[in-house]
């Protein structure tokens, strides 16, 4: 074993409601593994999913932003009506009023 292993990893305490627990364990006993990877894989399943959350807003933006130009293009709105209409579109969608 590597003695300098504790300069690379740290351990946490997590308390958590016996009815919790045991279903923590439960799980562990169901995988084979231990409770200590079972909290390991909810970490990187918790991180995988904001990656996505993040990765998913990123398309609705840019999404929002083609359809914007689509339908100014349709409209054929000028440059200054444009950049009007994108102001109250950023209003609009952020829940506020003018």
């Amino acid at each position: 074993m590597n003695k300098f292993k504790h300069l690379q990893q740290k351990a946490i305490t997590v308390r958590f409601s016996i009815a919790d627990y045991l279903k923590i364990e439960q799980e562990a006993e169901n995988l084979g593994s231990n409770l200590a990877d079972v909290m390991r894989k909810a970490w990187i399943a918790y991180n995988s999913s904001q990656d996505f959350k993040t990765d998913l807003k990123n398309s609705e933006n840019r999404l929002i932003s083609k359809i914007f130009e689509v339908c100014s293009a349709v409209q054929g709105l000028t440059e200054q009506e444009r950049e009007e209409a994108f102001h109250e579109l950023k209003i609009r969608l952020n829940g506020g009023s003018k």
